[in-house]
């Protein structure tokens, strides 16, 4: 795993991150709304 991302750069490994979280955050926050 850290032999992966130490041959990243620390940006893209955030980038990737957040581009794999965002679709999560938003699809729970449209749940929470939904079921208010």
């Amino acid at each position: 795993m850290f032999l992966a991302v130490t041959s990243l750069s620390d940006t893209q490994v955030y980038i990737a991150l957040v581009v794999a979280l965002l679709p999560g955050l938003l699809a729970w926050r449209l749940a929470t709304e939904l079921y208010k």
